[in-house]
């Protein structure tokens, strides 16, 4: 591995601003735990990139084929200039909620792994200020034993005759924020399997949520235990023909659900949404979405596991002697004579 080129700035959001410092040579070591660290790192997801003409790809790509050191230095403090235009409006958009952007430095820097090989490195890392315990002078930067990475972007790519061609880019953030991958970066995280399952499955249940909830709350746990029974069982599926026989095949038990509405709804999903209309579905992406719980009383909660294909007919809603009861065919027996009246 041999670092061609690397640079350091404080991101000031506060006065608006990039400083570039200095680096000595001993942050090479710094640049080597970094690699080793974000090419291990179990929590980085895959994105692409959407457009390789926007700022960030655009000057990675020279920064590659030119080798002059002033002209690096400019495409890097263009980044850096990018980094702070987007933590701005990001800051601009929590100033509400009381909250606030991680303060840091950007470290990049230029990675050679073979002759045609290249990592660019993008890392947000903590930044702190102390002063000197001789000189008294205020100094800042990061902890090089603390090394605390906020977030960072790993461009792999090759060069083919100075062109750069891109593959994936390793993307980590300890936040859900997405100002750094969308706002910043400009990525699209890659659709794999587990993301287009993943992606699916909330698209479909939101648009449920907002289409025929309102209307019909019956309608809804019944399509939406439907989509959860598909999602958890393995199978290529091709998301308009799952649609098309979802819908056709549904009768729906309030009268106001317009069947014909909620399908085009839903067919316009994943170009809205971003997920493929093939994929082999991955339970395990939607592991946490498998049951749903309903509140009866106080400590009390009914509880509906995704593999339930009938419980619409066993569980009903009814009024006796003017109070709401649900009732529920129980087969357990356990259970059943647990709840038997004495005198009943």
């Amino acid at each position: 591995m041999n670092i061609l080129y690397k640079s350091f700035h404080l991101v000031d959001v506060d006065n608006e601003r990039t400083v570039r410092n200095d680096i000595s040579e001993d942050f090479d070591s710094f640049i080597n735990d970094f690699v080793d660290f974000s090419n291990h790192n179990e929590k980085a997801k895959a994105y692409v990139i959407m457009h390789e003409e926007d700022l960030i790809s655009d000057c990675i790509q020279r920064i590659v084929n030119d080798t002059d050191v002033e002209y690096r230095n400019e495409l890097s403090d263009k980044i850096a200039l990018k980094l702070l235009e987007s933590e701005k409006l990001a800051q601009a958009k929590i100033y509400p909620t009381g909250s606030k952007v991680k303060r840091g430095s950007l470290v990049q820097a230029l990675v050679q792994n073979s002759d045609d090989e290249y990592e660019y490195i993008l890392a947000k890392v903590e930044h702190s200020e102390w002063y000197d315990g001789t000189s008294l002078h205020r100094n800042s930067g990061f902890s090089s034993e603390k090394k605390s990475i906020w977030k960072f972007a790993v461009y792999h790519m090759y060069s083919i005759n100075d062109h750069v061609v891109f593959n994936d880019v390793s993307v980590y953030t300890d936040t859900k924020a997405k100002y750094w991958t969308v706002s910043f970066l400009e990525l699209e995280e890659k659709r794999d399997d587990a993301f287009n399952t993943y992606n699916a499955y909330k698209a479909i249940d939101n648009e449920l949520k907002s289409a025929v909830k309102a209307s019909s709350p019956r309608d809804y746990v019944v399509l939406s235990n439907e989509v959860q029974n598909a999602m958890n069982t393995p199978q290529n599926l091709n998301y308009s023909d799952y649609v098309e026989t979802l819908i056709d095949n549904y009768e729906p038990v309030s009268n106001e659900i317009e069947k014909d509405v909620i399908k085009d709804c839903l067919l316009a999903l994943p170009e809205r949404k971003h997920f493929d209309t093939e994929f082999k579905t991955v339970p395990s992406s939607i592991e946490n979405k498998r049951t749903k719980k309903y509140k009866i009383a106080d400590g009390v909660e009914l509880m509906i596991k995704s593999t339930s294909n009938d419980f619409s007919s066993r569980i009903i809603s009814t009024m006796k002697n003017g109070k709401r009861v649900l009732e529920i065919v129980c087969d357990d027996d356990e259970t059943y004579n647990a709840f038997i009246e004495e005198n009943a």
